[in-house]
Parts: C-alpha cells; sequence; structure tokens
C-alpha cells in the first residue's frame, strides 16, 4: 500500500499524491527518508564544499536547500542548510567535525603564510641606528645600577653576619646570605655588561663607518627629479609613499653592486639617508 512520506497516511492502490500534502507517495515506510539538519550557513559556496566532502567520505544521502530566514532582519533574507537521513547524522557530524578542523588548519596555515610575507617585506626594508649610540648606553647605565647596587648589598651582607649592623630579621643567616646571593648576581650582571662595551663600541663604530663610505661614495650628486630622469624612474601618478619604495629599490640596487659584501640592513640605512637628503634638494 502507497504511504505520504510526510503524514505518513496509507492510501489505497492507485492513489499517487497525498491528498492533504500534495506530495507523490511512496510504496512503503521503508521509502521515506527522513532528513534531519547538519549546519546552516549564509554561503552558498561553502555548503556546496561541505555537501562535496560529505559525499566523497561515504554520505550517500546528502542535499542542501536555499531557506528563507523568517527571524531575519531585512525581507527576502535566505540561508543554506545541508541536510542528511537520521541514519548517517552521527557519522555526518563527525565527517563534518573533521572537515572544520582542516579547514581551521589552512586558515591558520594561510595566516602565517602572510605573516611571514609581511615579515620579509619588513625586513627587505629594516634599517640599523644610525649616530645612535642608545644601546651603548644602556649597557653604561646598566654597569653603573647594577654595580652599585650589587656592591652595597653585598657589603650590607657581610656586615650583618659580622654583626656590625643589626637587622631585625627571625633567622639573619638566612636573610644576610639572601641579600649576599642577590648582591653577587647583580655584580655579575654588572661584569657581564661591562665586557659587552667594548664589543658594542666597536660595532656601532663599524656601523657608522660602513655607512658613511656608501654616502661618500655615492656623493651629492641628485636631486630625486634628476636621479628619475637619469635611472628613467617615472614618477607620473605616484603618490610620496610610491615614489619612496621606488627610489629606495634603486638605490638599494645600485650600492649592492658596488658593495657586494655589505649588510642589508647597512644597504637600506644608507640607501635612506640618500634618499632624504635627495628629497631635502628636490623642495
Amino acid at each position: 500500500m502507497p504511504w505520504c512520506p510526510k503524514c505518513k497516511c496509507e492510501y489505497e492502490e492507485g492513489v499517487k499524491l497525498c491528498a492533504d500534502c500534495k506530495i507523490e507517495l511512496v510504496d512503503s515506510l521503508e521509502d521515506i527518508i527522513e532528513w534531519k539538519p547538519l549546519i546552516k550557513t549564509t554561503e552558498e559556496e561553502q555548503i556546496i564544499q561541505v555537501k562535496e566532502y560529505l559525499e566523497y567520505s561515504g554520505i550517500k544521502n546528502v542535499k542542501y536547500e536555499k531557506i528563507q530566514d523568517e527571524d531575519g532582519e531585512e525581507e527576502d533574507q535566505y540561508y543554506y542548510a545541508i541536510f542528511v537521513t537520521e541514519k548517517e547524522l552521527e557519522e555526518s557530524i563527525k565527517f563534518l567535525k573533521g572537515y572544520m578542523l582542516t579547514k581551521a588548519e589552512e586558515k591558520k596555515e594561510q595566516e602565517n603564510e602572510e605573516d611571514d610575507e609581511e615579515e620579509e617585506i619588513t625586513n627587505e626594508y629594516e634599517t640599523e641606528n644610525y649616530n645612535d649610540d642608545t644601546a651603548l648606553k644602556d649597557l653604561k647605565s646598566s654597569v653603573y645600577t647594577f654595580g652599585v647596587i650589587g656592591a652595597a648589598l653585598v657589603v650590607v651582607s657581610i656586615l650583618s653576619l659580622l654583626e656590625v649592623i643589626v637587622i631585625n630579621f627571625s633567622n639573619k643567616y638566612l636573610f644576610s646570605g639572601l641579600l649576599l646571593a642577590i648582591g653577587i648576581a647583580f655584580v655579575i650582571v654588572a661584569i657581564n655588561s661591562a665586557k659587552r662595551i667594548g664589543n658594542e663600541s666597536n660595532k656601532i663604530t663599524n656601523r657608522d663607518n660602513d655607512i658613511n663610505k656608501i654616502i661618500e661614495w655615492f656623493g651629492e650628486k641628485y636631486n630625486l627629479d634628476d636621479f628619475a630622469d637619469k635611472y628613467e624612474l617615472n614618477f607620473e601618478d605616484l603618490d610620496e609613499g610610491a615614489i619612496y619604495y621606488l627610489v629606495m629599490d634603486k638605490l638599494k640596487l645600485i650600492i649592492s653592486n658596488q658593495f657586494v659584501e655589505m649588510d642589508k640592513k647597512i644597504v637600506n640605512t644608507a640607501s635612506e639617508i640618500i634618499y632624504e637628503k635627495m628629497n631635502t634638494q628636490t623642495h
């Protein structure tokens, strides 16, 4: 006997449509598929990808529908939903979780690649701190600060142990030992910083000498317009930022060809200084 797949009413043989639901009858209740919602979204492309993934994973009965969102703020607002059979619902949920996890990993990898590209672009224009001895001053300050405080703590701890000065503490040996340990640690930091001062000073001197060497070699031959004419750079319709990168790339190429072994950041710094000089001459 035929049955209505929606209202599950039984009909006599020969009847094709349900009188109430107006849909085709099926031969048996076993032919009725109980569709269960799996996922919904406003992105049709995403729904199609999920459907294809489920079918590829072996889910036999998958369909998606475009459904009007009656709760939406706008009229004619729709969403897309995927339905699977009740029998395959549990397995479909597992596959869906795997799909979402894979997509999340792909998104993370893409973000990491974009971050790497952005960092690479940044590094291409990374410069040194020309005529800047801040790092050296910081080291000297560390030597003085840690040295004075460390020495003071060592002296106080020794005087406390010798009972030259009295510190009201339940266990003076523990307290004095702690002060001594901290003081020695501070002194060690001061000594290590002092050792680095010479290396840092040489590094700063060599850095500035290399930058000056490049600047002196290039000279003050051009303003921006003359430079553009000589090397056939077209500034037309370019804003200041675009002109900067165009000129910088050309300067770095010229300097790198002349100073082959020079560190990239040194080349970038010299190029930026030369650009600023040319830009000043132009204005």
